[in-house]
């Protein structure tokens, strides 16, 4: 019975410290044992009680991030904690003993043996007397500290992405008049016609997914931070993105603007972003997704005409056959559209703060 106490002690610590390890020195997406399903469970609970709550969702579903960071660092220090005292629990009143009295067996008594070591306070009024137990004790002290560093690492590059993503987000909405309209950033961005400095935006935006691409893949908690202001919303920024991409590759004129539809910057903005949709919905999302039917071709194509209609105005010069290139839009749109519309769904979006031009 002791052995098996203990070696279940042992096993809660080998988890919680495999979990440090996958989440914070080798984070890559899925990687976690415990914080991605922690993180789902989560985000599952507060979209249940957004939903029963007299109040916005946004008030609710804005903390959820927060939240679960203070639940995953719970967590991995329950589980240090438990485990510890797991082990040290038949130890108590031969290896280890009151420095003053009887030596109480409980195991409040074990739990608060290991938070003294594991905070690295000490061992208060309960004192090892067994080399194991000495060196048992440095250990898990040496474990606290390590993992109180790390996460504290690891929250400030957890909000260190999401001011990135929110840098992002904010640069977006503005060029876009706050219209969340890829057409409208792509006729100011060639107002008179003049598309000589579109390349580099579209390498600035590349590089900015690549960055959110990458920051998902280390932080997969990023997903859970929800915040009020819908341009702040994944779902939009990665619409914009694509809208953007696509926009580029079927509505401009390829024989004036070759330069710019066939450039690495757009086809990097493309591959980005889709990337980073088939990533999070092959981890995040249900497996079935929404299926296009006629009637959202149609809200495309209308869209896609109301872009070349604006693109126009500005004298940016469009495709010679809008036939083809409305196709075409639609064709590159199927490709990524379930993806934007079930991700926003996930997270408790409606479609109208995603795309409110297509409302």
């Amino acid at each position: 019975m002791k052995l098996l106490v203990q070696l279940v002690g042992a096993g809660l610590i080998v988890l919680s410290l495999l979990d440090i390890y996958l989440t914070v020195l080798f984070p890559r997406l899925g990687s976690s044992v415990l914080s991605l399903h922690l993180g789902k469970v989560m985000w599952r609970l507060f979209r249940f009680v957004a939903r029963i709550m007299p109040f916005k969702d946004e008030k609710v579903l804005s903390h959820s991030g927060p939240v679960l960071m203070i639940a995953t660092v719970v967590v991995w220090l329950s589980l240090l904690l438990y485990g510890f005292a797991l082990i040290v629990w038949t130890e108590l009143g031969w290896s280890i003993q009151a420095s003053d009295g009887q030596t109480e067996t409980n195991f409040i008594s074990a739990l608060y043996y290991s938070g003294f070591s594991l905070t690295t306070l000490g061992t208060g009024d309960l004192t090892p007397k067994t080399d194991f137990q000495r060196l048992l004790t440095i250990l898990e002290a040496s474990l606290g500290f390590s993992v109180f560093t790390l996460t504290i690492t690891y929250l400030l590059s957890v909000y260190s992405a999401i001011t990135r993503r929110h840098t992002f987000a904010l640069s977006l909405h503005h060029r876009s008049a706050g219209t969340a309209d890829a057409a409208e950033m792509i006729a100011r961005l060639g107002a008179s016609g003049e598309l000589n400095g579109v390349q580099q935006d579209v390498s600035n935006m590349a590089t900015d997914v690549i960055d959110l691409l990458e920051s998902q893949h280390s932080y997969p908690a990023l997903l859970y931070f929800r915040f009020r202001q819908c341009y702040y919303a994944l779902p939009r920024v990665i619409l914009l993105a694509m809208d953007t991409a696509t926009l580029i590759k079927s509505a401009l004129n390829t024989k004036k603007y070759h330069s710019i539809t066939h450039s690495t910057a757009v086809e990097e903005l493309w591959g980005g972003g889709l990337q980073l949709l088939v990533e999070l919905s092959s981890l995040f999302l249900p497996k079935s997704r929404s299926k296009n039917n006629d009637s959202v071709e149609q809200t495309w194509r209308k869209r896609y005409y109301h872009a070349v209609e604006k693109m126009k105005a500005e004298g940016i010069e469009t495709a010679d056959d809008l036939e083809a290139g409305v196709s075409l839009y639609i064709s590159l749109r199927r490709q990524w559209n379930p993806y934007v519309v079930a991700l926003a769904r996930y997270m408790a979006y409606d479609w109208n703060e995603i795309a409110p031009y297509e409302s």
